[in-house]
């Protein structure tokens, strides 16, 4: 936090100029696409307990193969709020006369003025101590979810889908050798997620700083004001921007936020452990398709997946075989 003699930080929202608008980025950049299927890529045991069950798993993000799940996003978004409570801080020492006032008003002309022209956190300082009070309270809820204890009470449970249901490095990734994709109709998703309090299905946005000058109404709340918190304004920011190297996954997810652990909760052996997931309903009729990965057996494969589906009331859903000619 700023103090009355301390040199004046730099803007966060300076650094932002600098960054390409989205029509001079390159088109792999862009996942606007807003077609009706998003595709869950699973291998055969998942294929099998995802049809036989009727339930896909929402799991605790940071338990999923992204090491960098919330650390990425979090980090920015910690510059961000520590560069928003500077410029709070600067409009308390303002408004109270403090040494260096003149030199204060100066610096804050412009800043307010990026801020109208970003169109996000609007009036900084409008609720003085309550805001800072709001924003110090958050940035101690990121830091200690980024610490080495994760003591933090927030759980977010996610389900990650692909605009691609044949996607050749989703199948290296996540289908594993004889894998499968599952379509799914967005809007079945999306009433899926709207049975959890504060659930969402959202497409992933990639890179902090791209999103941030792109996409910044989708991530930020327009005004600054003494009720803010990490849960209701900026958990979308934390959990839906991901490094820009992940790109090519196109990625929609599904996300069920919790403050604390409830009744719901269930556990899994996973890669780095006991797991903490929760179970998702849908309905039979929001799969669209199944695709068959590349792999070996792979018209006997065809014909299971066909009599899974026909077994559990999904006779209408097409069996799709992969184009990849990737060799498993």
């Amino acid at each position: 936090m700023v103090d009355s003699t301390s040199e004046i930080p730099p803007d966060w929202l300076g650094e932002i100029d600098g960054i390409f608008a989205r029509g001079e980025m390159d088109a792999t950049y862009s996942i606007t696409n807003e077609r009706c299927d998003a595709y869950h890529y699973t291998p055969a045991a998942g294929l099998l307990g995802i049809i036989s069950s009727g339930h896909l798993w929402a799991t605790d993000v940071e338990f999923l193969n992204d090491a960098q799940e919330l650390t990425y996003a979090g980090t920015g978004l910690l510059r961000a709020l520590e560069g928003e409570r500077d410029t709070v801080s600067l409009r308390e020492h303002q408004l109270a006369g403090n040494v260096g006032g003149g030199k204060i008003t100066q610096e804050l002309g412009p800043r307010e003025e990026r801020r109208e022209e970003w169109g996000c956190h609007k009036n900084a300082g409008t609720d003085g101590l309550g805001l800072l009070e709001a924003l110090g309270t958050i940035i101690d809820g990121l830091e200690q979810m980024r610490g080495p204890s994760r003591t933090s009470a927030l759980h977010v449970y996610v389900s990650c889908f692909c605009q691609d249901g044949d996607l050749l490095s989703q199948w290296r990734g996540y289908g594993g050798a004889g894998g499968y994709s599952i379509g799914f109709k967005k809007n079945s998703i999306q009433d899926m997620a709207m049975r959890f309090e504060k659930g969402e299905f959202h497409r992933i946005s990639y890179g902090f700083n791209e999103t941030v000058k792109n996409e910044p109404a989708e991530f930020f709340p327009e005004y600054l004001h003494s009720g803010l918190t990490l849960m209701d304004d900026y958990l979308r920011a934390l959990t839906m921007i991901k490094n820009r190297a992940f790109r090519e996954e196109q990625e929609w997810r599904l996300m069920i936020p919790r403050e604390g652990v409830r009744h719901d909760v269930e556990f899994r052996v996973g890669p780095v452990g006991v797991t903490p997931y929760l179970r998702v309903q849908f309905p039979l009729d929001a799969v669209t398709n199944v695709i068959v990965g590349p792999g070996q057996h792979h018209a006997e494969r065809m014909n299971g997946t066909r009599q899974l589906l026909d077994r559990y009331g999904m006779g209408h859903v097409p069996v799709i075989p992969s184009t990849t000619s990737l060799r498993l």
